[in-house]
């Protein structure tokens, strides 16, 4: 059989091309030897199964390249978290912080190192945490405060009229707005107070007792004053050193937590000293604050009423 006969139409194919053009039908037949030149189909399909077998044993024996190191990206916001938490902290630890003795009674705070402050009733005293690294601390007194500061420990004090420098030391710092004065008294140590309103230079406070009070119209002058009248206050005396008739009252009110009324005309800027340095009443300090003004006082519900006598009466 040669290759004509090989490649020959169909009998039933060549019957329908008889109607057809010669054209037609040459242009099949070149079909049909075209097809008949391609490969013979599969008699039977391949195995898959043993296409894959295959294929892993081919890979197998590929060496693979080594795979670059992958390091695993963390979340950032544990990051963002405990940032924010160190500045919460921060904020809490140093900010300024403020304390408000209630009247009648007596404070005693720590700066959280080796400084202890002992604050009268009704003082206000605003400080902020130390630590080993910072800078030397300061703080400010409004009313009456004690300060007992180890030696080597730095401690700045400010009150309206002073600023008060240690270096390990032990003193009373008195300065309360009616007086318009800081008193500052030295009780072991050494100290320096320098005037913050007045151009005069500082003074140095270096022997126990010694005293000096600041004021703006005139200049410090040292003077001793003995340690047990200041430090009355804390042992439940009352002493009040040439102040005016208002500080004492003023002082009353605080100390003993009751309210004092004023009744006629006192002469409240009249200078007195009170000295009670142990078990002080008020009714006790009332009456012998009468005989000097004169004056009267009545028991009131939260307090007393002090009344100036009549004139006819002096």
């Amino acid at each position: 059989m040669n290759e004509r006969s090989a490649h020959r139409l169909p009998r039933e194919l060549e019957e329908a091309l008889q109607e057809r053009s010669p054209e037609v039908r040459q242009q099949i037949q070149a079909l049909w030897d075209r097809l008949g030149m391609l490969e013979p189909p599969v008699e039977k399909a391949p195995s898959t199964n043993a296409a894959w077998e295959e294929l892993a044993v081919q890979l197998a024996r590929t060496p693979r390249p080594a795979r670059p190191a992958y390091r695993q990206r963390r979340p950032r916001w544990p990051v963002a978290v405990g940032i924010l938490l160190g500045l919460i902290g921060a904020y809490v630890l140093f900010r300024e912080r403020t304390l408000t003795v209630p009247p009648g009674t007596i404070q005693t705070i720590s700066l959280g190192d080796r400084a202890t402050i002992t604050l009268r009733a009704g003082s206000r005293l605003q400080y902020t945490l130390a630590l080993p690294w910072m800078p030397p601390r300061q703080v400010r007194l409004t009313g009456e405060a004690l300060f007992e500061v180890a030696p080597g420990d730095p401690l700045a004090v400010e009150t309206a009229q002073a600023r008060i420098e240690v270096l390990g030391t032990r003193f009373n710092v008195r300065a309360w707005p009616e007086t318009r004065e800081t008193r500052v008294t030295l009780l072991e140590g050494r100290v320096r107070v320098r005037p913050t309103r007045t151009p005069v230079r500082s003074l140095v406070l270096e022997t126990p007792g010694q005293s000096v009070r600041i004021r703006t119209e005139t200049a410090p002058v040292p003077e001793h004053l003995p340690p047990e009248q200041v430090l009355a206050w804390q042992h439940g005396g009352f002493v009040v050193i040439d102040e005016p008739v208002s500080a004492v009252l003023r002082e009353l009110e605080r100390t003993f937590n009751l309210r004092i009324e004023i009744a006629g005309p006192l002469p409240l800027d009249r200078r007195v000293t009170v000295l009670y340095q142990q078990q002080a009443r008020p009714q006790a300090i009332l009456q012998d604050l009468c005989l000097t003004l004169p004056c009267h006082y009545r028991r009131i519900s939260r307090g007393f009423v002090v009344e100036a006598e009549p004139a006819s009466a002096r």
